[in-house]
């Protein structure tokens, strides 16, 4: 038996480590004991484990991943940790020279043989152990879902994406069935699945697919998830993993946080006065998982009896996008027998507009009504591009009421790009900044709301522009400056320059061009506003904003 210890460098994710979650479920068939650890493990923890394994994700988190390795380098020999994963696939010979190991592992483990083993197992095709995740405290926005494959890779070799290096040959995988039963079964149900395709829809096998995510349950209008018993789902999977040296101290005092918080349903004097005095039993108890063992059956009984029981609708996440272009009515028509939300269509250029409004008809048409669009930008784009996308999406909305719709603008960065540094060919470091300081105060999304969109983004090119140029404080914080003046002292200045003093003020803003090279009265007028920050602001005037502001929302009540 060998101690495993899986690994994820502490950057922020919205998703689990699927490539460490399929070597969990490969070990622990092993009977190897297993552990899974977010960041540095400390080295008392570290001396108890044989091989280490490091998943990488986007290749910006670079340095952050490789300072992660080195930890785990100066602790455990070199020869028993593994790095793997997208970062690691797309700059194996960099991690390789940076860290000197030999054990980064690119693309895909087919077989278990690269990593020393010669049972050849597919440990890409293996289920995900799902367990894992309750070694740790960092809690995954999308953690609680299904995750699966039916297909990998993608025909397409778009220019700005990884996936034909990742996963270079497309081929139907689908074993739906089989995935879902086998998460239900040994982890209890889930309401969602998280379909992971890079691109479903060049599938041969959509209608199979679609008839298999029928066959467990996912049917449009249709509430049959009932949820699970989170007690006896908790002690389950406690019990699982005794005998792997996992620390259960964290599940059962929230379990028992959560029986406390249950008592106030329990209904009927005695039953209430039996729940309480088991209760008390389990608070008093010394070991409190052997006492809620010992009062397993009627502690699942009475939460079964009085739990949330309403059945909900099963929803399908194609979490990768549906390519718009592939997107026929007769696929459309295969698709409305399931429930997806949301339905994410890319919309990565401005000459796409035709292929988006034909797409989105096209679901509208078959019943769909929560939309997410992704929109790259930074990329072969102007500025003006990613205006027209978004403005274009609002319009389409317009006159839809019952239509759910936020756009996602993702910037762009070459596929091997240690960095978020890279600036696009007709792009500059102030506009780029200034689409990030909107996009962080909407929380990442574009409503389709239009006098949301004209407040954050403006009417036309000119007022966009505008606003991209304007200091990111009065940006970040638009009513609270609106509101004490200095919106309006900016945008008089502003409109004042003409076209080679804006261009002055671009490279000023950029950083290539030094304020004591500035000449203009105008242009130093005009910069001395981009030092006035919101703290000075509310120091000076000793007041938060106007009316309705608290200084804090950008666009006063749209957020």
């Amino acid at each position: 038996m060998e101690r495993i210890l899986l690994v994820e460098p502490e950057y922020r994710n919205k998703y689990p480590p699927i490539g460490l979650m399929k070597l969990a479920t490969y070990h622990r068939g092993k009977k190897d004991y297993v552990a899974f650890y977010k960041g540095k493990a400390p080295y008392t923890t570290l001396a108890k484990f044989d091989r280490v394994y490091v998943t990488t994700l986007f290749t910006f988190y670079y340095d952050l991943t490789v300072d992660t390795v080195r930890h785990y380098l100066n602790h455990v020999h070199k020869d028993n940790v593994f790095v793997g994963g997208i970062s690691a696939t797309l700059l194996r010979e960099q991690y390789i020279r940076d860290l000197k190991m030999k054990n980064v592992i690119a693309g895909q483990l087919h077989n278990s043989s690269v990593l020393g083993y010669d049972d050849g197992v597919d440990i890409d095709a293996l289920p995900l152990d799902y367990d894992i995740l309750d070694d740790v405290t960092y809690a995954y926005p999308a953690g609680d879902n299904i995750f699966l494959y039916t297909t990998r890779g993608c025909p397409r070799d778009c220019e700005f994406c990884a996936v034909t290096t990742l996963e270079p040959t497309f081929k139907d995988t689908n074993s739906l069935v089989a995935q879902v039963t086998a998460v239900r079964e040994k982890y209890g149900d889930k309401r969602n699945i998280l379909i992971m395709d890079n691109n479903i829809l060049f599938s041969g096998q959509l209608h199979e697919v679609v008839q298999d995510l029928n066959g467990v349950g996912y049917i449009q209008n249709t509430r049959n998830y009932r949820g699970v018993n989170c007690v006896a789902l908790t002690l389950e999977k406690i019990k699982r993993r005794r005998g792997f040296g996992s620390d259960h101290s964290r599940q059962v005092a929230e379990l028992v946080e959560y029986l406390h918080s249950f008592q106030s349903k329990v209904v009927g004097k005695d039953l209430a006065r039996r729940y309480a005095a088991i209760l008390v039993n389990v608070d008093s108890a010394a070991n409190k998982l052997a006492a809620l063992n010992k009062f397993r059956k009627e502690l699942i009984e009475i939460t079964e009896k009085y739990r949330f029981k309403t059945t909900l609708q099963r929803y399908v996440d194609f979490n990768q996008g549906l390519d718009a272009r592939l997107l026929t009515d007769r696929k459309m028509a295969i698709l409305s027998k399931i429930a997806i939300k949301p339905f994410r269509l890319a919309y990565d250029k401005a000459a796409d507009e035709a292929v988006y409004r034909r797409a989105f008809e096209a679901a509208y048409a078959h019943g769909v009504r929560y939309f997410s669009n992704y929109m790259l930008y930074n990329y072969t784009d102007a500025p003006y591009d990613l205006w027209k996308r978004l403005h274009s999406t609002i319009e389409l909305y317009e006159g839809k009421p019952d239509v759910q719709a936020f756009s996602f603008p993702m910037k762009y960065a070459p596929v091997d790009a240690t960095d978020r540094e890279f600036i696009g060919e007709k792009w500059n470091r102030k506009y780029l900044s200034a689409i990030g300081v909107i996009i962080n105060v909407t929380k990442g999304v574009v409503a389709k709301e239009k006098d949301f969109f004209y407040e954050a983004f403006g009417h036309n090119k000119k007022e966009f522009l505008e606003i991209l140029t304007m200091p990111s404080e009065f940006i970040r914080h638009r009513m609270l400056f609106k509101g004490h003046g200095y919106l309006s002292k900016w945008k008089r200045k502003y409109r004042s320059l003409d076209a080679r003093q804006r261009r002055l003020l671009l490279d000023y803003l950029c950083g290539s061009t030094d304020r004591e090279r500035i000449r203009s009265k105008k242009l130093l007028s005009i910069i001395e506003l981009y030092s006035v920050t919101k703290h000075a602001l509310v120091c000076r005037t000793g007041q938060q904003g106007t009316r309705g502001d608290s200084g804090d929302a950008g666009f006063g009540g749209h957020l």
